[in-house]
């Protein structure tokens, strides 16, 4: 098996898993769409939840405030190098209709295509290193907590999760290319946030 057939696979267990979810109960908890994605790892779950902001899906209210919690809490599962995502207990109760996990794996589906002819395992020491391991949780503690403030901003949470997209595709297909593209995107969702703010 070729590596861009690996990296396919990967993404294509990791919707099997969000169709499997969402098709499970007419509702599902937070709880158990993180479970669902979090045992494949980091990489996944952060490919999801950007789409989610991407994708119209995004614009529902409180969606970019959830999102962004989660973001915050994955960034300290990385800072600390803990092997599970904790959450608390109301934050996992909390409930996605089906036809929202539905609608967000219609959509998001041809992602797993394009990602076959994008991405390759490559420069994997980047990857493995501490410091952009470090550099990831800080960019995600940032990034949450930004859009959990001023993410009411239109577009602001469509800006915001373009790195975090690109270093949650990094991390599943071991790509430190795509990972390196990931840190240097914020700048331009820097820039954005300051031109809010100031």
């Amino acid at each position: 098996m070729t590596p861009e057939d690996e990296t396919e696979d990967q993404f294509s267990e990791v919707f099997d898993d969000l169709h499997s979810v969402a098709h499970e109960t007419e509702a599902t908890t937070l709880g158990e769409l993180v479970d669902a994605l979090g045992r494949r790892g980091t990489g996944p779950l952060l490919v999801i939840l950007s789409a989610v902001l991407i994708l119209p899906v995004g614009m529902v209210p409180g969606m970019p405030g959830l999102v962004a919690i989660v973001f915050v809490l994955i960034g300290i599962q990385l800072l600390f190098v803990q092997p599970k995502l904790w959450m608390p207990a109301r934050l996992r109760r909390i409930t996605i209709k089906t036809e929202t996990l539905k609608s967000i794996v219609d959509r998001a589906r041809p992602l797993r295509r394009k990602a076959r002819l994008l991405l390759s395992e490559r420069l994997t020491f980047i990857i493995d290193s501490r410091a952009f391991q470090l550099a990831n949780a800080l960019i995600l503690l940032l990034t949450g907590c930004v859009i959990f403030f001023i993410g009411f901003v239109p577009g602001l949470p469509f800006v915001l999760s373009i790195h975090i997209l690109l270093i949650g595709l990094g991390l599943t297909a071991r790509d430190g290319v795509v990972m390196s593209l990931g840190l240097t995107a914020i700048a331009p969702a820097i820039w954005l946030v300051a031109k809010v703010l100031f």
